[in-house]
């Protein structure tokens, strides 16, 4: 499968304000703003917004969070937007990360595939470090995954599920390991039926 010429460029950029950022943050900002790929840009003034004045990052957040919002799908969207996200929340503008979360809810919400709604791993696995932002997010974890099932969600459950951070809450493990064990016994059922 070949990589179309946008989505090459923006790696190719993405790279370039990596190396930048650090030397030249004006050039790493002006060459993130020409990313035209909207995941990439994201990343990319994500990652710029680490390195800002205080006067700044805020506006440099909200364009990185724009460009995820610009994602073809919900899922692109609030997998992207975990990197403004972590930023804001490490940055400490928890606000700023609320109002990026309740976005992703609502994209979250949108999204009608059951196991694209399990992105929200990333969500959780991007806030958990905040334990009242990480509480803020549980209905809609609980919500959104209450359906899906293989090997990749089995791998998101025991991930979360061993996690210490996300052990805090332990609404998160009750939910996890009932989902678990719904999963397995819905393979138990389908087995038996071959």
């Amino acid at each position: 499968m070949a990589i179309d010429k946008i989505t090459l460029e923006g790696v190719q950029l993405r790279r370039k304000v990596e190396i930048l950022v650090e030397s030249d943050f004006n050039q790493a900002y002006k060459v993130a703003r020409s990313i035209r790929h909207p995941w990439y840009k994201c990343q990319s003034l994500s990652k710029v917004s680490e390195f800002a004045s205080s006067s700044s990052i805020e506006s440099l957040l909200l364009e990185s969070f724009d460009s995820a919002m610009k994602c073809h799908d919900e899922n692109r969207r609030v997998s992207v937007a975990c990197w403004p996200i972590k930023v804001s929340l490490h940055s400490g503008k928890t606000s700023l990360a609320k109002a990026f979360l309740d976005e992703c809810i609502s994209q979250l919400n949108s999204d009608k595939d059951p196991v694209s709604r399990w992105c929200a791993v990333s969500v959780v696995n991007t806030i958990k470090s905040d334990l009242k932002v990480l509480e803020y997010f549980y209905d809609t974890l609980e919500s959104v995954t209450s359906k899906g099932h293989g090997w990749r969600i089995e791998r998101s459950i025991n991930q979360l599920l061993s996690d210490p951070e996300v052990q805090k809450d332990k609404r998160y493990i009750k939910y996890l390991t009932k989902r678990l064990v719904t999963i397995n016994s819905w393979k138990k059922a389908n087995a038996r039926q071959r």
